[in-house]
């Protein structure tokens, strides 16, 4: 399973990667912008983590809608530094998780979730006859 953090620092990547990494779960990061659009192209993660906050929350919709057109079925969290009412247009676009929190430390948790979901809908598609 891969998770893509798209941040512009390392921190959240690094987080992830202590906290996830020894369960098998491949964290990789990337810049915003044309940076991540060529790592979601070229490791087409099952997992977005996307960074927001005040100055990058329409960016943020942009960027869910990037990760969206390259991996259809790609799950993607938003993780913003505080709350705001800006941030609706996101929650809209049908992420799978929105968490407003500073540090994120319920983070791995939702990761975990949203593994828990993949890997249900594979069975569920696989008992179907249905896998893709």
């Amino acid at each position: 399973m891969r998770v893509l953090v798209i941040s512009p620092d390392r921190n959240l990547e690094q987080f992830l990667d202590r906290e996830l990494g020894t369960a098998g779960i491949e964290v990789l990061g990337s810049q915003p912008g044309p940076a991540m659009i060529a790592a979601a192209r070229a490791t087409r993660p099952e997992i977005a983590v996307i960074q927001s906050s005040e100055a990058r929350r329409g960016v943020t919709a942009l960027e869910h809608a990037i990760l969206r057109a390259i991996q259809p079925d790609v799950r993607t969290i938003v993780v913003s530094e505080s709350l705001s009412a800006a941030d609706a247009d996101i929650v809209e676009a049908g992420v799978f998780y929105y968490m407003s929190a500073s540090p994120p430390v319920r983070l791995p948790d939702v990761v975990r979730a949203a593994v828990r979901s993949i890997r249900e809908e594979a069975d569920r598609h696989l008992r179907q006859g249905e896998m893709r």
